[in-house]
């Protein structure tokens, strides 16, 4: 599974795509709901109803169900708030996109099985490889926990930043371009090394 940070990243890039407007502490606000909902997922660890103990082992809170279910309550609640037109439109795509986020990274780790149709189907999906490397076990003393952390921001944030560029600069630039190219291109050799980790 992908490190909180790697999630919380992946809502703040989702943000950053399409800032909306409105005052200072609603754009904050929306930013730190996105990250939430990047997060919520692993809410499995600490809530006991939702753990995986209690469902034959399947975490239930990684499905395309529980993903998108509050991001799809968010949308309601956006619309009975006033939001309408491009505003609600954006916001939607975003709050979609960053439920969905969290079972996609997980996935690109390539480790564990996610019950991703669950509660219609029980079959456990799993790529057979993975370019994002699992979480280290959490003790201050591990040194996987360093090095796979290393790894996974290694990826994650120069691909982050490209897709950062793409949407907030004139990708039109030759010298952003060149800059994106050479972003993905830090972010390929990190994804090659995550493919070389024993799984």
């Amino acid at each position: 599974m992908s490190s909180a940070m790697g999630h919380a990243l992946a809502g703040l890039t989702i943000y950053s795509c399409h800032k909306t407007g409105g005052p200072k502490w609603q754009r904050w606000l929306w930013l730190g709901w996105l990250i939430l909902l990047a997060l919520l997922p692993d809410l499995d660890r600490l809530i006991p109803f939702l753990h995986q103990s209690n469902h034959h082992e399947a975490r239930i809170s990684h499905s395309l169900i529980f993903a998108l279910f509050v991001p799809i309550v968010t949308i309601f609640v956006l619309f009975l708030l006033g939001d309408r037109g491009q505003l609600l439109r954006t916001r939607s795509l975003q709050a979609i996109a960053a439920g969905l986020s969290h079972p996609l990274l997980d996935l690109l780790v390539g480790v564990v099985g996610i019950h991703l149709f669950w509660p219609f189907s029980w079959q456990l999906i799993k790529l057979p490889w993975g370019i994002l490397p699992s979480r280290g076990a959490l003790y201050l003393t591990n040194y996987y926990l360093y090095k796979n952390f290393l790894i996974e921001m290694g990826v994650l944030l120069p691909l982050f930043y490209s897709i950062y560029l793409r949407f907030n600069t004139d990708y039109f630039s030759q010298s952003i371009r060149h800059k994106i190219f050479k972003l993905l291109l830090v972010s390929s050799g990190f994804m090659l090394w995550a493919l070389s980790l024993e799984r």
